[in-house]
């Protein structure tokens, strides 16, 4: 999937990452924030999927995720 022409890795990264939030899927979303800044993602932009996330996927789940990006971001 991360190799088709269409996308890039980094606009991937921003589908991948609002897909986890919506799913709640804290594991994997954790994993790609890291995989997001690899990619050429900031954490601005990051913070950013996060909160646009929340008008379609909810204020629970983007709030979820916020928690998850900030931890994940403090490994680093």
């Amino acid at each position: 999937l991360w190799s088709r022409e269409g996308l890039s890795r980094r606009d991937r990264s921003l589908v991948t990452m609002g897909i986890l939030i919506a799913l709640r899927a804290t594991d994997e979303f954790e994993s790609h924030v890291r995989i997001g800044l690899r990619n050429g993602l900031t954490e601005d932009e990051i913070a950013e999927v996060i909160y646009h996330a929340s008008g379609y996927a909810g204020f629970p789940a983007a709030n979820t995720a916020r928690n998850v990006a900030r931890d994940a971001l403090s490994k680093d």
